[in-house]
């Protein structure tokens, strides 16, 4: 968990950013998707973590706490998920929002069954929002922890003074100037921040505690380590080793007679399914390099099939030949639609 405000993440150049995109498929209102067994919303928190969204998160691989909070209310409101899993791989992030997210997930607690799964990180501010779930699980490498504070300060006057440059701040307000980097800390400022961190420490760790039903010693014996696997298990900061494939196929949602064994093998056949579907949409759209990016990101059907019409509808503004389906197919009904969003 950091305190750097802004968080100190350096932000490629615009030209970059659009080259990038262009690359990606573009999913039009999607917040989380189903996976079978049907009644889990799988909400993704992955790379660094923000308060507010910005248009190019996604790039950046950052997440925003304002994303996952409206993710996790849809979900509480849909009637048909039972379970809200959150999907986690990121190494923490900012402190401003987190502590409000991580009390939301835990009110809602009682609503829908809230799971945390480390896949592969879930650290610091990660940790908060994991901690807050009903459960966490960890894979036998996955880990957690990081229960702990970080503020940094860049120093750079002797930079400045070696490239001939001073900087004169004109400021009122004794603190005002505090943390400026083109001046040395002063031990005031030191210990000003140095209060601030401990202060927020000291939530951090009655966070965990209060999620984990832990007390704050044996939180703050940690001493913001990370922990893999069984050992984070031992510790108290998990409840099981699992992955996220064995979680989503013994999920029972359809009929609590089910076996675990139908279940898994039923799991495994309607991924089967989906699969050879996505595959096949690619193959007849001409686009079979998507079929990778499509199966990595867990995309369903219709979401695959939204993407390719809308990358059809491209193509077709630039007059190029699409393909030689035969006519009245579902497929040739595919590019027609794409045809006319092109309009």
């Amino acid at each position: 968990m950091w305190i750097n405000k802004p968080i100190m993440v350096e932000r490629r150049s615009f030209e970059l950013l659009s080259l990038y995109n262009s690359k990606q498929p573009i999913f039009k209102n999607l917040k989380y998707f189903h996976i079978n067994p049907k009644g889990i919303a799988i909400i993704r928190i992955y790379g660094v973590l923000t308060k507010k969204t910005e248009a190019f998160d996604h790039i950046l691989d950052m997440t925003s706490y304002e994303n996952i909070h409206e993710e996790i209310e849809s979900a509480l409101e849909d009637k048909s998920i039972e379970t809200i899993l959150l999907d986690i791989d990121s190494p923490g992030g900012e402190v401003n929002g987190v502590f409000d997210l991580a009390d939301f997930i835990y009110s809602a607690r009682g609503k829908k069954r809230i799971i945390a799964i480390a896949n592969d990180d879930a650290y610091s501010a990660a940790y908060a929002i994991a901690s807050s779930a009903e459960k966490v699980f960890v894979s036998r490498t996955s880990g957690v922890g990081s229960i702990g504070v970080i503020a940094s300060h860049i120093d750079q006057s002797r930079f400045d003074e070696k490239q001939g440059i001073k900087y004169t701040t004109i400021f009122a307000g004794s603190r005002k100037n505090d943390l400026n980097p083109h001046e040395p800390m002063t031990s005031e400022s030191l210990g000003s921040l140095q209060k601030e961190v401990d202060r927020l420490y000291e939530m951090f760790v009655q966070l965990i505690a209060r999620n984990r039903g832990l007390s704050i010693e044996k939180i703050r014996s940690t001493e913001a380590g990370l922990y893999f696997g069984e050992k984070a298990v031992e510790i108290g900061l998990a409840d099981g080793v699992t992955t996220f494939f064995e979680f989503i196929n013994n999920h029972k949602s359809r009929s609590v007679s089910m076996t675990t064994d139908e279940l898994i093998e039923e799991g495994y056949e309607n991924f089967r399914r989906e699969i050879l579907e996505i595959i096949r949409l690619c193959n007849v759209s001409k686009m079979p390099e998507k079929i990778g990016e499509f199966i990595e990101q867990g995309v369903s059907i219709e979401q695959a099939r939204e993407v390719l019409m809308e990358l059809l509808a491209e193509r077709t503004k630039k007059t190029e030949i699409l393909s030689a389906i035969p006519q009245n197919s579902p497929e040739d009904l595919m590019i027609q639609v794409a045809k006319s969003r092109g309009i």
